[in-house]
């Protein structure tokens, strides 16, 4: 497939091996990015369709929050993406994002109600192949963690709507909490963004296939904390850009917004 990079042929198979015949299928799980990773980067008509962006552009809570979020989405997109700018000054302006974010939310009275709408509907669009993903992870009972920056109340009501919250999946993202009336009073600390993902990963044992759609995703889970971490990402945007750094990150890139379906070949092989 032209739209799948492999970084090392050798180091990816010496990884499989690993897996087959020192840890087993029994010891594997999956750590994954939600926006961009298991659902698509855009929609049909070329908008960004993560958990924060379906919020503003199916104007819930009126133009003048889009315009603020689109305001910030200008300001901090670009340094998120950045092969330049130092880790340091990256984390601090994904902190000062993502909390100006979840703040907004409160200031233009996002509610319950909202989040329920957004899951129903399609805004957020599962990667093709995504739905076969999770029905192999939970009938094999291979733990499925979605650590994202996301909104987890959403991600949460999406999966469930759609009967893939099963038993084996567990969602870490950023919670937004609720008053009595159902509007957004606040939201739970310390906010998860794009470069502070590792530190809420729980210990895995075994193992790991990780996802993500970010260079700092393929770090959520370290060499140091698993036996084994094979790691594929979803290069979603400037491909010929972005591509060397991505082949340093990952084990393997999957390009252009495509299908999960490499996801689940190397799932099959793994599960051989």
């Amino acid at each position: 497939m032209d739209h799948v990079l492999i970084a090392d042929q050798d180091t990816l198979q010496d990884k499989i091996a690993q897996l087959n015949s020192h840890t087993g299928i029994e010891q594997l799980c999956v750590v994954s990015d939600w926006d961009r990773t298991l659902t698509k980067a855009r929609t049909e008509d070329g908008q960004d369709a993560t958990s924060y962006s379906v919020i503003a552009h199916g104007a819930y809570l009126g133009e003048a929050y889009r315009v603020e979020m689109d305001r910030l989405y200008a300001r901090y997109r670009p340094i998120e993406i950045s092969q330049t700018i130092s880790h340091r000054e990256k984390q601090q302006a994904m902190h000062d994002w993502w909390t100006a974010a979840l703040a907004m939310m409160q200031k233009y009275g996002l509610t319950e109600e909202i989040i329920e709408d957004i899951a129903v509907r399609d805004f957020m669009r599962l990667r093709d192949g995504a739905i076969d993903f999770f029905n192999i992870l939970s009938d094999r009972d291979i733990p499925l963690l979605i650590l994202s920056a996301g909104i987890g109340n959403a991600i949460s009501k999406f999966l469930k709507i759609r009967t893939l919250l099963t038993s084996n999946v567990t969602v870490t993202a950023n919670k937004l909490i609720f008053d009595t009336h159902g509007i957004v009073a606040g939201f739970c600390e310390p906010v998860i963004h794009s470069f502070n993902k590792a530190r809420h990963a729980s210990n895995p044992q075994g193992c790991v296939l990780l996802l993500g759609d970010t260079i700092e995703d393929a770090q959520m889970v370290t060499d140091a904390d698993a036996a084994c971490v094979i790691r594929m990402g979803f290069l979603n945007e400037a491909v010929e850009e972005n591509r060397a750094a991505y082949l340093r990150a990952y084990d393997i890139v999957i390009c252009n917004d495509a299908s999960i379906a490499p996801v689940i070949e190397l799932l099959e092989t793994l599960c051989l």
